[in-house]
């Protein structure tokens, strides 16, 4: 007869009055149910819990025999010697992380030496242009066409001059523009300052280019005067055309946002007014304003 006996609560069953699905095997025995199966599991836990602790006595009931140190590193199998670094290996890892950090120290430095390289190179640079500037308005503001006895030929030659400076500084261009007065106002403020230098160096070419233009009608012979002076009267307004429209066309690029901002505008409804009005003040009122100052010099 197929039988077996319940390892927990004693009891003996036949397969045939038991259903196989209510029988557990488990650990080498066999329970008539999961109840059974982890009652014997708890009980098998604490005794294994107290023979662990009669093996290894805590408090007062540790004083026993000691085991030797022999006996702790003895030879075989299960013998697990703990691995202890030598005083050159401990030196070694010392020289080495000593090693990486003096090399991180090093880069630190570098890399700072490195910024107020840049930095001093930048500020030479600004005085450079301050100097250079300085230079050119003093040589513009130090020419007399001619003193007390000018002559078409010599105010000719000084108002070409001042000509010349003013188309070069005026053909200049500066990186205004984008979101750099937003994200990068370092290179914002770096590039309106040259354009600021560049400005008055133009200025000054221009006032003294008209100055001279008007005195090429008080010299002799005044049929040659005049011809120079209508001629450099063309010029002058050219010049003057040029100057403005640059001016603009950097305060519509101050004015222009990125792209990206424009579209990302539009797909919010409260900031849609904000693109509207941008496309009306660079479509509309800025070109207006510099039709309007230009058409005062025509």
């Amino acid at each position: 007869m197929d039988t077996f006996t319940c390892g927990q609560c004693g009891r003996q069953f036949e397969n045939k009055n038991l259903l196989k699905q209510f029988r557990v095997v488990k650990l080498g025995k066999d329970f008539c149910s999961s109840g059974c199966e982890k009652a014997y599991e708890r009980d098998h836990a604490k005794e294994t819990k107290n023979s662990s602790s009669d093996r290894f006595p805590t408090g007062a009931n540790a004083s026993g025999p000691k085991r030797s140190s022999s006996d702790s590193f003895s030879s075989g199998a299960n013998a697990h010697p703990i691995y202890q670094k030598s005083d050159s290996e401990i030196q070694a890892d010392l020289e080495e992380k000593r090693m990486d950090h003096e090399q991180e120290l090093l880069e630190e430095k570098l890399a700072h030496d490195r910024e107020m390289a840049e930095q001093q190179q930048k500020h030479e640079l600004k005085l450079e242009n301050i100097r250079s500037v300085s230079d050119a308005v003093e040589r513009i503001i130090n020419l007399d066409f001619g003193g007390e006895k000018p002559s078409p030929e010599i105010i000719s030659k000084q108002v070409e001059f001042c000509f010349t400076i003013a188309s070069s500084h005026i053909s200049e261009t500066f990186d205004v523009g984008g979101m750099k007065n937003l994200f990068n106002k370092a290179v914002y403020a770096e590039e309106k300052e040259k354009l600021n230098q560049s400005e008055k160096v133009v200025n000054a070419a221009i006032k003294k280019a008209e100055l001279g233009v008007n005195k090429l009608r008080l010299c002799e012979p005044i049929e040659k005067a005049l011809n120079f002076y209508n001629i450099y009267k063309d010029q002058l307004n050219d010049v003057k055309v040029k100057q403005i429209e640059r001016k603009w066309d950097h305060k519509v690029l101050e004015a222009k946002p990125a792209a990206w901002v424009m579209l990302l505008c539009c797909m919010m409804v409260p900031f849609q007014l904000y693109v509207i009005y941008k496309l009306i003040e660079l479509y509309i009122l800025l070109p207006k304003k510099r039709k309007a100052e230009i058409a005062i010099i025509k």
